[in-house]
């Protein structure tokens, strides 16, 4: 008898769960990617390519947790009063734009490649500077400005700079691959956003949640209105005496408890007291 073994299935595919996103609209981060692409081309396009005739490209922007050592390059620090973004220009980018301010148009200083490394020049240090000014203040613009979410009450930054170190392992960062074909340049921009700026980010990115109606009014024990009803006193009298009764007669009455009635319901008892020229019901007591 021939016996047909099942075919043993391929492993499926399981994606793992960051424990650490949990909670947090990560899976919106797409809807500040691509503005911030465009914002970084533009400052490639009007400070780069209009003034020097170059032809940089802006190609892929990807945002999420670092899992590879970045290239060895030279990282500053932009603080403000929100927190920390570090930048960071890989060399032969940096270079190919040096080369373009300075009129060296056979791209002779572009690439590295296949010779020794060459010291960085002040001149570098300088222009690494200026553009990251420039690109993380278009990155913290895009933060504060969003096409969902529209503007934040308060979105002008003053950097100060400094220098910076290489991110770790787990760190947020933002990676923009930018090329250069007239040179045959290719390389990155490297933001990495400390849990402040991060989370100014995911903050700015969560949709906004309609207040509801329950938890716009107040609790059901304020709002609710009852009218009181105190009856002070109830004397029967004869019908002869209150024909007889003449202005300035006096009927004795006793003072007790009052009735407290709501809609012609005798809930409560209470006692009368006076208060500042009023009178007013105090010692509530409910009825048995």
């Amino acid at each position: 008898m021939q016996i047909h073994r099942p075919s043993p299935r391929a492993p499926a595919d399981v994606r793992v769960l960051d424990a650490r996103t949990l909670g947090r609209p990560v899976h919106l981060l797409h809807r500040f990617v691509g503005p911030l692409r465009e914002d970084l081309a533009e400052v490639f396009r009007t400070g780069l390519n209009r003034r020097y005739r170059a032809s940089f490209e802006l190609n892929d922007v990807t945002i999420g947790r670092l899992d590879m050592v970045p290239p060895r390059c030279r990282w500053l620090q932009y603080s403000d009063a929100t927190g920390r973004i570090g930048f960071a220009i890989e060399r032969q980018v940096l270079l190919c734009v040096l080369d373009y301010r300075y009129g060296a148009r056979d791209g002779s200083g572009a690439s590295t490649q296949g010779a020794a490394p060459v010291p960085e020049t002040a001149t570098e240090e300088r222009l690494a500077g200026m553009l990251g000014r420039q690109f993380v203040s278009a990155l913290a613009e895009r933060i504060e400005w969003l096409p969902e979410t529209g503007s934040a009450e308060t979105c002008v930054h003053e950097f100060t700079e400094g220098a910076g170190s290489p991110p770790a392992a787990g760190t947020w960062c933002v990676r923009a691959q930018v090329a250069e074909p007239t040179r045959g340049v290719e390389g990155c921009l490297w933001f990495v956003l400390d849990d402040a700026w991060m989370q100014r980010l995911l903050s700015r990115l969560s949709p906004l949640r309609p207040t509801t109606g329950r938890a716009a009014t107040a609790p059901l024990a304020t709002r609710l209105s009852l009218t009181l009803v105190g009856r002070l006193l109830e004397k029967e009298v004869p019908l002869g005496v209150l024909l007889d009764a003449r202005v300035g007669d006096v009927i004795p009455v006793s003072m007790g408890a009052t009735d407290v009635l709501v809609d012609d319901a005798r809930l409560f008892t209470a006692r009368v007291a006076e208060h500042k020229g009023k009178l007013c019901l105090t010692a509530f007591e409910d009825v048995e």
